[in-house]
């Protein structure tokens, strides 16, 4: 079943028979697979201990294989493998990703199935394809095995697979489907533990980025403004439409003209390349509440561990925007005076600074020179002991998560 899909699985439906109550290993092997299952759902690198382990565990080598992926987490397709020769996996990315005549019959099946590989493709059809002759007569002629549906939806996919030689079917055959079986539950429950830290995971990591604060509703969009991730905080608002919604191509709209050409403009900006900015701005949602809004360029290359998976290539451009009720203006401006030991002009222009405005921007908002504008901002810096602006803005930026 070599392969980048997922599935998952309940019952038997091999037609060869169905499972009894006894164990397909030991009881001891058992809990350890089951206990190496349960250490992937907090560390998912734990998986290859797992498959390693399983690929030894009914008297005969078995290639293993955990693959899946998840759409509405958007977290790196899982692959991890055991057993496979390194040469095989990389001619099956490289040509036969898409000629899998294993995972063409995957849909016809449901979560909590076990499935024979005879089941998914017939050995007689099997061994005419050049997916055999390229890819499994060379590992021993592994056309036996089978595996379990682990997840099988709308938003992803997951399937726990593993080969055989084709001489073991009939002495393994029936006690691996049988392990497959009775290791589901574990594993199924060790994903979704995965899926709620991996969403956990990227909150938090925008929530460095944006420096909002771990309450804001957090969206990535393309620069052609589709959404590729909402948290459950920015889904909850756009079901409401109070401040944003989206199209029917997913595409993020803002509910007046003027916020959505601020955010359209600095997507635009983005997508030129080379960019390493930012803009914040107020909002207005139908209520007349005002929100504070943050757009931070993204290289989606730059990221250790991306959260999302095949929709979006690495190299491209993207944008994070996170939003928040904001606070009183007037209430905050008098904290940032008081805590920094700023005039009320000196205050007022640092704040305009802390929204990604320039001096020049600045000036004419406030209907004052730039030369004033640069003066204040001097002036700030020395009374912070600030020695860039980049540390004077992350100054306001912490006061403004203090204030919250």
């Amino acid at each position: 079943m070599v392969g980048t899909e997922p599935a998952d699985f309940n019952c038997w439906r091999d037609t060869a028979g169905t499972p009894g109550d006894e164990l397909a290993v030991r009881a001891e092997d058992l809990l350890r697979l089951s206990n190496l299952a349960v250490s992937a759902a907090l560390d998912p690198g734990r998986w290859q201990v797992f498959l390693d382990t399983l690929s030894r565990s009914v008297g005969t080598r078995v290639c293993t294989q955990l693959i899946g992926y998840d759409d509405l987490t958007k977290a790196t397709p899982l692959t991890f493998t055991s057993g496979y020769d390194p040469r095989i996996l990389q001619l099956y990315d490289e040509h036969y990703a898409d000629k899998n005549p294993f995972a063409a019959n995957f849909a016809n099946y449901k979560v909590g199935d076990v499935i024979a590989t005879h089941q998914l493709c017939p050995p007689e059809t099997l061994r005419k394809t050049q997916f055999y002759a390229d890819l499994l007569l060379p590992l021993e002629d592994i056309v036996g095995g089978g595996g379990a549906m682990l997840a099988l939806d709308g938003d992803r996919m997951f399937l726990l697979g593993g080969n055989m030689r084709s001489k073991d079917r009939d002495k393994y055959e029936n006690d691996w489907l049988q392990l497959c079986a009775q290791l589901a539950p574990v594993i199924r429950q060790s994903l979704e533990i995965n899926r709620t830290i991996s969403g956990l995971t990227f909150e938090k990591w925008a929530a460095e980025q944006h420096l909002l604060g771990t309450g804001s509703a957090i969206f990535v969009t393309d620069t052609s403004l589709q959404i590729h991730y909402a948290c459950a905080g920015a889904q909850k608002l756009l079901a409401s439409g109070s401040l944003v919604g989206c199209d029917w191509d997913r595409r993020l709209q803002f509910r007046t003209q003027e916020d959505q050409g601020q955010f359209s403009a600095f997507v635009k900006l983005q997508s030129m390349g080379g960019f390493d900015v930012f803009r914040n701005w107020h909002a207005t949602d139908d209520k007349g509440r005002s929100w504070m809004c943050r757009s931070v360029g993204l290289q989606l290359a730059d990221l250790d561990k991306t959260p999302f998976g095949a929709f979006m290539n690495k190299s491209i451009s993207a944008v994070l925007l996170a939003v928040r009720p904001d606070t009183g203006s007037e209430t905050f401006l008098a904290h940032v005076q008081k805590k920094l030991g700023l005039s009320p002009a000196e205050a007022a222009t640092v704040l305009k600074l802390a929204d990604g405005r320039t001096p020049a921007e600045i000036a004419e908002d406030r209907q004052i020179s730039v030369y004033t504008v640069r003066n204040q901002i001097k002036a700030a810096l020395s009374k912070t002991g600030s020695r860039r602006q980049a540390d004077l803005v992350r100054s306001i930026e912490h006061l403004r998560l203090q204030g919250r």
